[in-house]
């Protein structure tokens, strides 16, 4: 029996560098796991959060159709209120795409935060 032989017997190497593939394996399946459910969590919660958008914007979509239908009552007519809403949000957009750059840095950098928080 040579010495080599004899010092990676007693020593156990050939045990240790499996143990240690096997530490390596089980770590990258800890790490694959742990990204699979955040990977959940997050389409979960994306998809919960659609559906509320859903059921809001049919909400503001009704309170827009009341709004006008009431201003057309109180001015007896039959299209000013909705002629009123359409020039509110006509200058609300006019507002809105002449700040399209502001709000998309503004909106880059909270989506930039709420990915650096995974």
């Amino acid at each position: 029996m040579s010495i080599k032989s004899s010092i990676s017997d007693y020593l156990k190497i050939d045990e240790l560098k499996e143990n240690f593939i096997k530490l390596i394996e089980a770590k990258f399946e800890l790490k694959k796991l742990e990204v699979q459910e955040k990977a959940e969590d997050l389409i979960s919660e994306l998809i919960v959060k659609l559906v509320l958008a859903f059921f809001l914007f049919i909400i503001f979509i009704l309170l827009n159709v009341l709004l006008a239908l009431t201003i057309n009552y109180y001015s007896n007519s039959i299209w000013i209120g909705f002629a009123a809403l359409i020039g509110i949000y006509m200058i609300v957009w006019f507002v809105f795409n002449a700040q399209k750059q502001r709000i998309a840095d503004t909106v880059g950098q909270k989506v930039k935060e709420a990915m650096d928080k995974f």
